[in-house]
């Protein structure tokens, strides 16, 4: 434990301005004793090195279970002590969040042949179908202002993640209205809807056994050892993970550029520099602030600080991305600089180590035909008010991005 005076995550202050609050505590030591999210304390992590020293350290565990100190707590002692039913536990111990080295790089495997860059390239013209559809339907609404983020960004981010897993196109909005729950974190209704979630995933397998398709799911249902509560645990993850972040990735590039007409006409003059602009755009406008609380199994050194065995460690990627030791003029995009750099200044916005982002091609190219297409369509889209964020300190994400096209 530390003797310096504890940052406090949730201050207000941070709050309400993550990207200038998480600069003001890198500025005073990358590694700083804090009071973190969930109210206990820890180390709070905001350097660009040692964020990626403990990213990738697998001593920096996620499963705290056998740890000291306060660490000691298992995940599952977590989970019940917010009120997860018993039954729900093994999805939940079995989540890629949640798994840490051998156990995590299995299951890992037996999903990461779906999101190479190659096969994730062929999906391209799928994608922009979608997003045609979409803007035509935005177009379609004849309203002054537009909801770009839930009229197209939450559309296309579940249309293309539920597509490549197998979900059909009827139940997609039901996994809408389940990620919107869970999202808004009210336990009264958390725990019916993941009891809805692991039957309707339950019931899909069955059909993937009885009836294989050419989607992901029908590939994981014919692997061997794999369970069920494996294979769904696999599918809540994959379709949660890939539409709420996906989704706020897209509003948040979206209004970046709508602010900053140098870099838009340079996107309408080179095109070819679309895929460095998503980079870039992930690396300063990211929607992860924080990485998830991880803890130390054995007693180490980052930054010149000593972390002991069983002490929470937060990462901070936002502050990382903006790290002046790292990056040149930090808090403003350079797309010219990333296609130079080709992606090798050491952003964490997809994570790093081994839980770095799986679906990370995906990403870029789901974010690079929605965002050129939006543009090209809709040249003169712009904010029609101040947008509002939501106050959390994992995230930047905002309660609606409402837009006039013209």
């Amino acid at each position: 434990m530390s003797s310096e005076p504890v940052v406090d995550v949730r201050d207000p202050a941070v709050l309400d301005d993550p990207m200038r609050g998480y600069d003001r505590v890198l500025a005073e030591s990358p590694v700083r004793w804090a009071r973190l999210p969930g109210g206990a304390e820890g180390w709070l992590v905001t350097g660009s090195a040692e964020v990626r020293a403990v990213l990738s350290d697998p001593a920096v565990r996620n499963d705290p279970t056998g740890l000291p100190g306060p660490g000691a707590r298992t995940q599952e002692e977590t989970f019940l002590a917010l009120g997860t039913p018993p039954e729900h536990l093994p999805y939940l111990r079995a989540s890629l969040l949640s798994l840490d080295g051998a156990e995590h790089t299995r299951l890992r495997r037996s999903i990461s042949h779906a999101f190479g860059a190659s096969r994730v390239e062929t999906l391209r013209p799928r994608v922009q179908q979608i997003v045609d559809g979409l803007l035509e339907q935005v177009h379609g609404l004849g309203s002054e202002t537009v909801d770009l983020l839930e009229e197209y960004a939450y559309p296309l981010a579940m249309a293309v993640v539920c597509e490549l897993v197998g979900v059909p196109e009827t139940d997609w909005a039901d996994w809408y209205r389940w990620g919107k729950v869970l999202v808004e974190g009210d336990p009264a209704r958390i725990t019916p809807t993941l009891g809805e979630m692991f039957a309707y995933c339950h019931a899909l397998v069955d059909k993937r056994r009885a009836e294989p398709r050419e989607d992901l799911l029908s590939e994981v249902v014919a692997q061997d050892g794999l369970t069920d509560v494996d294979i769904v645990a696999l599918v809540v993850f994959l379709v949660l993970a890939g539409h709420e972040t996906m989704a706020h990735m897209l509003s948040n590039a979206a209004l970046a550029l709508m602010r900053d007409p140098a870099h838009r006409e340079l996107l309408r003059a080179e095109p070819q520099l679309w895929p460095a602009a998503v980079r870039e755009l992930v690396r300063t406008d990211g929607p992860v602030q924080l990485a998830r609380l991880r803890y130390a199994a054995t007693d180490l050194e980052v930054g010149g600080v000593r972390i002991k065995a069983g002490d929470a460690v937060q990462a901070v990627l936002g502050a990382a991305n903006r790290d002046p030791a790292q990056f040149a003029c930090p808090h403003h995009a350079d797309v010219r600089r990333q296609a130079e750099h080709g992606g090798r200044e050491g952003s964490v916005g997809f994570g790093w180590g081994p839980h770095f982002c799986l679906g990370v091609a995906l990403a870029k190219v789901e974010a690079e035909v929605a965002l050129r297409s939006l543009f090209d369509r809709f040249p003169a889209v712009h904010p029609a008010a101040e947008p509002e964020w939501v106050p959390l300190p994992r995230a930047r994400h905002r309660v609606a991005l409402e837009v006039r096209l013209r």
